[in-house]
């Protein structure tokens, strides 16, 4: 085990595989990038195999961390190197309020990856200390999928509105087109006629045979004619300073595409890590209540090698006969539960929440059970609530429970125990 000396004292640093299981997906999700995964599965003393996507590769580097071996410690040395000098304001620590000051300020700072490894390494990190900062993080990531969410509506708003402006603005060019070449030709058509006015002014002037009345007629069909450049003149100056409003504009709003696109990119990467780390967690739960089960379903009911068993002398198991309703769960899984509960030294009653059995029969069951378990994950939300008002009224201990697993189960039937 790696050693840090600092002043007086010595700090044991843990090393990768020295870390809980439960939080390497986390670990590896957070600190190593899928860029990074895929330099680092290039080397040889890792053993990579050739073709591995992505989540493969995640997946091949938490069993890595699991090993004290070449891979593990050549892992180990890497994040070592890569977070050596954020460490060391960290191992400076040892009270938890002085650690959790340095991650809530990691936190504010986004250096959520550098401080996540130098909590999970810290010696003096309890795992009530790295469990809450483990459940800061893992809000953390549904904030980020929920502004991946809004950051992609807001790209297709951008994108829409950039078409129209689009479309908007190739029209002003066609009718700029238009009035410019009007203008021209307008123009031109002008000059001709000054000059042509200005030549048989100057013959007539030479010979002083001009009229009164002509001169007086061909000045105010000029002043006319000028008037006419100048609006057209005016007009012209306002379509450019249209289009270049509208240009400017465009070029705003192709930043901010390009800006939300690379925020997306981002997002998109947070979320594909985010779920795979939500896929191994639900695989390492399903693999440990099937551990549990095996367990449950090998060892022998004390009931059946009691003397006392079914006699007025049974003093009963943890629940000492308890009449237990389970509202809601599985399906496939009442077996199960009732093998747990009987085990336990109760008596299980089931209704499956208003799905298949009939709601009205809910208050029969309530006069007889001792104490009602709801999982609110797989029962109605109306059923949930209904128990739940049942039981304040018959003052019958309520016990929801977090999954219809069944981990949730034993930790519910200790909950009545005590």
């Amino acid at each position: 085990m790696k050693t840090i000396t600092v002043a007086s004292r010595t700090l044991a640093k843990r090393t990768i595989w020295e870390i809980e299981p439960c939080f390497k997906c986390a670990l590896i999700g957070t600190c190593l990038s899928r860029a990074e995964l895929r330099k680092l599965s290039k080397e040889k003393v890792y053993k990579t195999q050739a073709k591995l996507d992505d989540y493969q590769l995640h997946t091949h580097f938490i069993q890595i961390s699991d090993t004290s071996d070449a891979s593990g410690r050549a892992l180990q040395k890497y994040l070592n190197k890569k977070y050596r000098t954020h460490f060391k304001k960290y191992h400076l620590v040892k009270e938890e309020s002085e650690i959790m000051a340095l991650w809530k300020e990691d936190l504010s700072k986004g250096n959520i990856d550098a401080g996540w490894w130098s909590l999970l390494v810290h010696p003096y990190a309890s795992a009530s200390l790295v469990s809450r900062c483990y459940g800061e993080l893992h809000m953390l990531s549904h904030d980020w999928t929920n502004s991946m969410f809004r950051t992609r509506k807001l790209i297709a708003d951008l994108r829409s509105k950039l078409a129209m402006l689009e479309e908007v603005m190739g029209s002003e060019r066609q009718q700029f087109r238009k009035d410019r070449k009007k203008l021209l030709s307008e123009n031109s058509g002008l000059h001709q006629e000054l000059a042509a006015a200005k030549a048989a002014l100057s013959r007539e002037e030479s010979t002083n045979e001009l009229p009164q009345d002509t001169s007086g007629t061909f000045n105010k069909k000029l002043e006319q004619k000028q008037e006419i450049i100048e609006s057209i003149r005016q007009e012209n100056n306002l379509l450019v300073g249209q289009l270049d409003a509208l240009s400017e504009e465009s070029e705003n709003l192709r930043r901010q595409v390009a800006h939300k696109d690379n925020q997306l990119q981002t997002l998109q990467q947070v979320n594909k890590t985010l779920e795979q780390r939500s896929q191994e967690q639900a695989r390492e739960l399903s693999i440990l209540e099937n551990q549990f089960f095996d367990r449950l379903s090998e060892e022998q009911s004390p009931c059946s090698i009691c003397a006392d068993k079914d006699t007025s002398n049974c003093p009963g198991l943890n629940l000492c006969g308890k009449t237990v309703l389970y509202v809601g769960g599985l399906h496939k899984m009442v077996p199960h539960y009732r093998q747990l509960v009987e085990q336990s030294g109760g008596r299980f009653l089931h209704h499956d929440g208003g799905k298949e059995a009939s709601r009205n029969i809910l208050p029969k069951l309530l006069n007889t059970a001792d104490a009602v378990l709801c999982p609110i994950d797989c029962v109605s939300h109306d059923a949930c609530k209904c128990v739940k008002k049942m039981c304040k009224r018959y003052q019958k201990p309520f016990v929801p429970m977090r999954s219809s697993g069944l981990s949730s189960l034993a930790r519910g039937l200790s909950d009545i125990v005590q």
